[in-house]
C-alpha cells in the first residue's frame, strides 16, 4: 500500500516538472505579473500593525477614546481601498486602450510615486493635520496604481497561460498579496522590537511606508523585460497578427509554426478579426442577452462574496483581534500575527500546487468556505460566552486562536486564489477587461466597506456578532459556488461558453459537483475536436464550425 502511495507521489511530482518544464516561459512570465500582488499585500499587513503604533499616532495626533480612534483607523485604511477603486475603474478604458503590459508598467510608477508621499508626511514643522491630509493624498495615489495592477494582472495571466496551468497560475497573484502581507507583518513586528511599545520616533513608520517601494520597483523591472511580452489575445484583437505570434512562440518556447497557428487561428476564430469595441460597444455587448450578462458580473459577484467573508477585516485589524482573544502586548499580537501570514503563504502556495486544477474551481470554493463558516462561528461562540474574561479560560482562548489560523487555511484553499481564476476566465474574450474591470471595483469597494467597517464592528457589536456576521457571509457565499458557478477547468477561454448553457444552467451548475458527471469527458472530447478542426481549416478557410463569438 506505501509502494502504491509513493510511486503515485512520485508519478504525480514528476509528470508536474515535466509540465513545469515545457510551460517554463509562460511560468515565467505570470510569476513576474504576479509581483504586483506584493504591492495590494504589503499595504494591508503593514497598516494594521502601524495603527497600534504609538509614534504613528502621536505623528498624526490621532484621539486616544476608542470610538474615535476607530473612526480614524478606519478612514487611515479606506482610503486606499478608494484609490484602489479608481484605479480599477481606470481599467475601464485602460488595457484595451495602451494594452496589458502598458498599464501594469504605468500602475507601478503611480504607486512609486503614492510611496513618496505617504514616506515624506510629518516632515520638519508640518502640522499632524496637514501632515494627515498628506497621508490620505498619498494612500490614494498608491491605492490607485494596486487598484489599476489588482485589474490587469489577473486579465493578463489568463490571456497569456495555457489552459493546462491557467488556474494555478492566475493563483500566483494571490501568492504573492499573502506573501506581501507576511513580509509586512514581519517588518511591522521586527521595528517594534527596534523601536519599543511606547517609542514616538517617526523612523518607525516612516521605514514601513517607504519598504514599499521594494515591490513597486520589482513588479516595474520584471514587466519591462523580456520575459513578458503583450498579451497575443490583446494583439489579435487590435490587428498585430505577426507580434502575437512571436508573443505566442516566446510564451509556449516552440518553434512548431503549425502549433503556434493553430493558437493563433483559435484566437483569431474567436474574436473574428474585431477590433477593441470601446467602452460604450462593449457595455451595450454585454446587454446582449442574460448569460452574457452574467458571465460578466461573476467576477462582480464572486469578489463581493470574498470581501464579505471578512478575510480583510482580519487582516487590517488581526493585532486587534488576538488582543480581543487574549494574546497581551504589542510584540506578541505582531508576532502572532507574523505567524498568521506564514500560515496565509504556506496555505496558499500548497492548494496552488495540489489543489486548483485538481479538484477544480467549485469545490475549492465550496470546502474553503465551509471551513471559514465554521471557525468565524465558533470564534463568535467563544467570545459570546467567555466576553470580556477571554483571557481567563486560556485553554479555549488557545483554541479558538488555532480557529483563526484554520479559518485562514479555509481562505487559502477557497475564496482566495481561486477567486481570482474564476473572475480572469469566466468572461468572453472582447469584454474580459471590462468585466475584470468591474470584478476590481467590486472588490476594493466592499474591501473599504469592509475596512470601514470592521473596528467600529468589533467595538460596538458585542458578544462576538462580527464573526457571526461574517460567518453567515461565508455560507452564503458557498451556496453560490454550488447552485450558481459551473466548473470552468481545463477548458481554454475560447470555448468556455460551453460551461454557461443558456437552458439548464442551475441544473448544469450541481451537475458539475459530481466528477462524474462534471461531463468533463464530454467537454476534452468537444475541445479535441475542436481544436483539431481548426488546426486543420482555419488558416485556409476561416472556422469549420459555428461558436458563439464571445
Amino acid at each position: 500500500m506505501k509502494s502504491a502511495a509513493d510511486g503515485a507521489i512520485a508519478a504525480y511530482v514528476k509528470t508536474t516538472m515535466l509540465q513545469v518544464d515545457k510551460h517554463r516561459n509562460a511560468y515565467t512570465c505570470g510569476l513576474l505579473a504576479g509581483l504586483y500582488g506584493l504591492l495590494f499585500g504589503w499595504d494591508t499587513g503593514m497598516i494594521g500593525g502601524l495603527l497600534d503604533s504609538a509614534s504613528f499616532q502621536h505623528s498624526f495626533a490621532l484621539p486616544s477614546g476608542s470610538q474615535s480612534l476607530a473612526n480614524f483607523k478606519g478612514n487611515i485604511v479606506s482610503t486606499l481601498q478608494a484609490g484602489c477603486f479608481l484605479g480599477a475603474a481606470s481599467a475601464l478604458l485602460l488595457p484595451d486602450r495602451i494594452g496589458r503590459r502598458k498599464s501594469l508598467i504605468l500602475a507601478a510608477l503611480v504607486a512609486l510615486a503614492g510611496t513618496a508621499v505617504q514616506t515624506c508626511c510629518a516632515v520638519g514643522a508640518q502640522q499632524p493635520e496637514q501632515a494627515l491630509v498628506q497621508l490620505y493624498v498619498g494612500r490614494s495615489i498608491g491605492g490607485f496604481g494596486v487598484g489599476l495592477a489588482s485589474s490587469v494582472v489577473p486579465t493578463y495571466i489568463a490571456e497569456i497561460a495555457p489552459k493546462e496551468i491557467r488556474g494555478r497560475l492566475s493563483c500566483s497573484f494571490q501568492l504573492f498579496v499573502v506573501t506581501g502581507m507576511m513580509i509586512a507583518f514581519f517588518v511591522n513586528y521586527g521595528l517594534s522590537l527596534r523601536f519599543g511599545a511606547v517609542s514616538q520616533d517617526p523612523t518607525e513608520w516612516r521605514v514601513a511606508f517607504g519598504l514599499q517601494a521594494l515591490p513597486a520597483l520589482l513588479a516595474l523591472l520584471g514587466t519591462v523585460s523580456p520575459y513578458c511580452p503583450e498579451s497575443p489575445r490583446w494583439l489579435v484583437q487590435h490587428g498585430s497578427q505577426e507580434l502575437a505570434r512571436d508573443s505566442l512562440r516566446r510564451l509556449h518556447k516552440s518553434s512548431d509554426d503549425v502549433y503556434v497557428a493553430g493558437l493563433l487561428a483559435e484566437i483569431s476564430c474567436d474574436l473574428q478579426g474585431s477590433a477593441d469595441p470601446g467602452l460604450k460597444a462593449a457595455c451595450r455587448e454585454m446587454l446582449t442577452d442574460r448569460m452574457t450578462l452574467y458571465r460578466c458580473l461573476v467576477p462582480a459577484i464572486v469578489n463581493f462574496l470574498q470581501q464579505w467573508t471578512g478575510v480583510n477585516g482580519v487582516n487590517y485589524y488581526s493585532p486587534q483581534i488576538f488582543r480581543t482573544l487574549g494574546l497581551r502586548g504589542r510584540s506578541t499580537g505582531l508576532f502572532a500575527t507574523g505567524i498568521y501570514g506564514v500560515v496565509k503563504v504556506t496555505t496558499t502556495l500548497l492548494f496552488m500546487c495540489l489543489a486548483i486544477e485538481q479538484l477544480g474551481r467549485k469545490w475549492c470554493l465550496i470546502i474553503g468556505g465551509l471551513i471559514q463558516c465554521f471557525c468565524l462561528w465558533w470564534i463568535g461562540t467563544f467570545l459570546a460566552i467567555a466576553g470580556e474574561e477571554s483571557a481567563r479560560h486560556k485553554g479555549i482562548a488557545y483554541l479558538t486562536i488555532a480557529m483563526l489560523y484554520l479559518f485562514v487555511i479555509g481562505f487559502g484553499l477557497g475564496w482566495s486564489g481561486p477567486v481570482w481564476t474564476v473572475s480572469s476566465e469566466v468572461p468572453p474574450q472582447r469584454l474580459r477587461a471590462l468585466a475584470m474591470s468591474l470584478g476590481t471595483m467590486s472588490n476594493w469597494l466592499f474591501n473599504a466597506c469592509v475596512a470601514r467597517a470592521t473596528p467600529n464592528m468589533l467595538a460596538s457589536i458585542p458578544n462576538g456578532g462580527t464573526f457571526f456576521i461574517f460567518g453567515t457571509d461565508a455560507l452564503l457565499a458557498v451556496l453560490f459556488a454550488i447552485f450558481l458557478l459551473p466548473e470552468s477547468s481545463g477548458a481554454p477561454l475560447e470555448l468556455l461558453h460551453e460551461c454557461f448553457p443558456k437552458r439548464g444552467y442551475v441544473r448544469r451548475c450541481l451537475a458539475d459537483l459530481s466528477p462524474r458527471k462534471r461531463r468533463r469527458a464530454f467537454q476534452q472530447d468537444v475541445l479535441q475536436r475542436r481544436r483539431a478542426d481548426t488546426l486543420l481549416e482555419a488558416p485556409a478557410e476561416g472556422p469549420a464550425y459555428r461558436r458563439d463569438r464571445t
